[in-house]
Parts: structure tokens; C-alpha cells; sequence
């Protein structure tokens, strides 16, 4: 079932050769959850470097979690559904996720649950859908729209956490008592229930299938173009032309208001293209004056 340990020059820890060490250093260098999210990353039978990089990336996920919960749960707004074709796009894309890992709790592949959370966390949550919804999040111009955001962020979080627990158990538990022990009546994250599609089935599917897909794409080409140009990408822009094809546009139309407002922009005008093999949008920005 388990592999060996092997050292940093991937021979196998032992006694005999003097290469073993104690778990205890390690702990006080890198924190229990990063030692976890070490041993969880090697598949059933597979051999496990003590790779220094791996602890750092561990600990790297820790701060995320707790930086990424102190930003959801300062997030304000009337309750209300969660009505936006973005906000639907990205629990649908939750849903998926629930799933995956789900099923490779089920089969004992950990590091496949770990790898698919982690990869949905960095790219889709925090890399992308919160900085898409910034604005709307904070709008006072827009409440139906706030609140929608607020409470998919918030609901993103919930089920995140709940997924990354048996691997990183200290940090989740300490985001999960903010707010979410008092809600839920589960004083403790390892007390509540592991989470399933069928709580997140009342929440509508999206009107357009690749919605979610087409605005990390999007917002991804704004970030690319504003680098290229010398801009700070939090620049506020006068103009932004996307280039795409027909498709393109069409899976953009319901959530192009978000986009345009991460992007630093008002709207965005289409500009007829053919898609590249790595970009699927070209942005074209003209910033506003100072």
C-alpha cells in the first residue's frame, strides 16, 4: 500500500544508511498541514521524496486558504439568490469538482482529490472568479447582483474548505470557526458533513454551457495584453476590443459585464478573429488618461 521515503538524492530512507530523519524538524520548520499536504500528494504504493519543495508549496496552499477565507467573509450583502450567469457558471463548475474528489476519496487516490482541489482553488476561485466579481461584490449600484456574488463566494468557500479538511484539517478548521461553525451549528469543520452535489442542486444551471470557461479566457487575454503594454493591471482602461470568433462571443454575451469591469473597462466591443491554439481571445486596450 505505502512506498518508501526516499531523500533528496531519491534513495531510500534508512537507519543503516544514516539518511533517515525524524518528522519533527520538519513540522516546526513547515507546520503540520504542509507535512499532510507532503503525504497526501504520492499515489497509494508510489515512493515519497522528502522534497523540501513540497513543504513550501504546502504551506503556500495554508496562507492562500486563510487569506482567500478573510477576503470572502469581508464580503457584505443583503441575502439573496444566486442569479448570475457567472456566479451559476462557477457552481456549476463546484459541482464537477464535488464529484471528482468524491469519487477519489472513495477509490483511496488522495492525491488525485488533492491535486483536482487544489487545481480548482488556485485556477478557478482565486485566480479567476474572485477577481472577476470584485467590483459586483462591493457595487452599490447593483444589490441583486452583490448579493448574488457575495453568496457564491461564500458558498464556494464552504465547499472548498470542506473538500481540502482531510488534508489540511489546522488551517480549514480555523477559516470554518470565522463564520461558517456558528451558521452551520458544526462547531468544528470534521463535525459537518461532507459536502454533495445535491446540496448545490437548487442552484441553476447556466444559460450558456462554456460561460465560466470563456471569461477566465477572457480575463486571462486583458492580464496578457495589459503586461505586454507596460500596464498596471489594475489600470482603468478607455477602450477593450476583443478578438474572437463567433463562438467566442456567443459564450461571453451573459457574462460580459464582469469581465469588462476586472478588466478595468466600461464594455467591451467584438472584433472578428480566428482563435489561436493558445488564445481563444486577443485583447486590444487603450488606457484612460490620467
Amino acid at each position: 500500500i505505502s512506498g518508501w521515503v526516499l531523500d533528496p538524492d531519491r534513495k531510500k530512507m534508512s537507519k543503516s544508511k544514516g539518511n533517515a530523519v525524524t518528522p519533527i524538524e520538519t513540522l516546526d520548520r513547515f507546520g503540520a498541514d504542509a507535512v499532510r499536504y507532503w503525504s497526501a500528494s504520492f499515489r497509494l504504493g508510489s515512493d515519497a521524496t522528502h522534497d523540501e519543495s513540497i513543504f513550501k508549496i504546502g504551506g503556500k496552499l495554508v496562507t492562500k486558504i486563510y487569506n482567500a477565507g478573510k477576503f470572502v467573509l469581508a464580503q457584505t450583502a443583503d441575502e439573496g439568490p444566486i442569479v448570475n450567469e457567472l456566479d451559476r457558471a462557477f457552481i456549476a463548475e463546484l459541482k464537477e469538482l464535488v464529484v471528482v474528489a468524491t469519487q477519489a476519496f472513495e477509490r483511496f487516490e488522495f492525491s488525485i482529490a488533492l491535486q483536482e482541489t487544489e487545481k480548482f482553488f488556485w485556477g478557478a476561485f482565486t485566480d479567476n472568479y474572485i477577481e472577476l466579481i470584485k467590483r459586483r461584490s462591493r457595487s452599490e449600484d447593483d444589490p441583486q447582483g452583490r448579493a448574488s456574488a457575495v453568496a457564491t463566494l461564500r458558498l464556494g468557500l464552504n465547499v472548498v474548505l470542506r473538500l481540502f479538511a482531510p488534508i489540511v484539517p489546522t488551517i480549514t478548521d480555523e477559516v470554518w470557526s470565522w463564520v461558517f461553525a456558528e451558521e452551520t451549528g458544526d462547531s468544528s469543520i470534521h463535525l459537518t458533513s461532507w459536502p454533495t452535489v445535491a446540496e448545490l442542486a437548487a442552484i441553476p444551471a447556466p444559460e450558456v454551457t462554456g460561460s465560466f470557461s470563456a471569461a477566465c479566457d477572457a480575463i486571462s487575454a486583458i492580464r496578457k495584453s495589459k503586461s505586454e503594454s507596460g500596464m498596471s493591471l489594475n489600470r482603468e482602461l478607455l477602450t477593450l476590443d476583443l478578438e474572437t470568433d463567433e463562438a467566442g462571443e456567443h459564450d461571453l454575451r451573459l457574462v460580459r459585464k464582469d469581465v469588462a469591469a476586472a478588466g478595468g473597462a466600461d464594455d467591451i466591443s467584438f472584433v472578428s478573429g480566428t482563435p489561436t491554439s493558445d488564445w481563444r481571445y486577443t485583447a486590444h486596450v487603450k488606457p484612460l488618461e490620467d
